[in-house]
């Protein structure tokens, strides 16, 4: 489902114009209403993106219209013990580190209530890596290196959903195309809400959304059919 086709009017604008009864056009012929709506996809798609994430398992979920995979590599600088966290990175799934010998190995996480001393003192010492720790933007390494290492820290993440611009035709959400109508769905369900508390129209769309959201989370659920034995992630948010 694209994001707006006015030739077949099948896109998402035009999903949202139908079940919200406004009309061919209204949305999508008036530049306000298209920002208005276009930040109602967005919002919503943000929510198929949290749905998704608790039910991925051991498969990790990015939209499909990125390009690149999320991941972001740095400099290991001599000495220095904090760095900054990729922009675009919602939570933390995994740290790897070069040595002093340039081969990888992976850190542990921790938190300052795993220490019995303060993070000033945790590990002041320069040497190999072994911990990280996470707080705001910044990721902090316990110890800090005592060598430098080009491109020598590697962070793999996950990243929010790709956002819809007013101008977008052919972009198309995300996630799995046979849930692509769970979006305007939720946009609509969102607008009647506010605006129309008593359609008629809001039972039937909140029955379709329960359903629909059930077949999401199922389908994600079950993607790494290939991996028997599923052993759980501990996530870091710092958003």
């Amino acid at each position: 489902m694209e994001f707006s086709n006015t030739t077949s009017l099948a896109g998402v604008i035009q999903t949202i114009e139908d079940m919200t009864d406004l009309g061919q056009t209204t949305i999508s012929g008036d530049a306000t209403l298209l920002k208005k709506f276009t930040s109602y996809v967005n919002q919503e798609s943000r929510r198929i993106w949290a749905t998704i994430f608790k039910a991925n398992g051991n498969w990790q979920y990015d939209d499909g219209n990125n390009t690149d995979i999320p991941e972001s590599a740095t400099d290991l600088v001599s000495a220095q013990g904090k760095y900054a966290l990729p922009t675009d990175a919602l939570t933390v799934q995994k740290v790897d580190a070069k040595d002093s010998s340039g081969e990888w190995y992976t850190l542990t996480p921790i938190t300052k209530e795993m220490t019995n001393e303060s993070m000033d003192e945790f590990m002041s010492t320069n040497g190999q890596p072994n911990f990280y720790r996470l707080f705001g933007n910044t990721i902090e390494l316990y110890p800090a290196p005592n060598y430098a290492s080009t491109g020598g820290l590697k962070i793999y993440y996950d990243r929010d959903s790709f956002d819809f611009a007013t101008t977008d035709t052919t972009k198309a959400p995300g996630f799995a195309s046979p849930f692509h109508k769970l979006l305007p769905l939720k946009v609509a369900i969102y607008w009647l809400n506010i605006k129309q508390p008593t359609s008629p129209s809001l039972p039937g769309f909140r029955a379709e959304e329960q359903r629909m959201e059930a077949d999401l989370m199922k389908f994600y659920g079950k993607r790494f059919k290939s991996l028997k034995n599923v052993v759980s992630r501990a996530y870091q948010s710092f958003k």
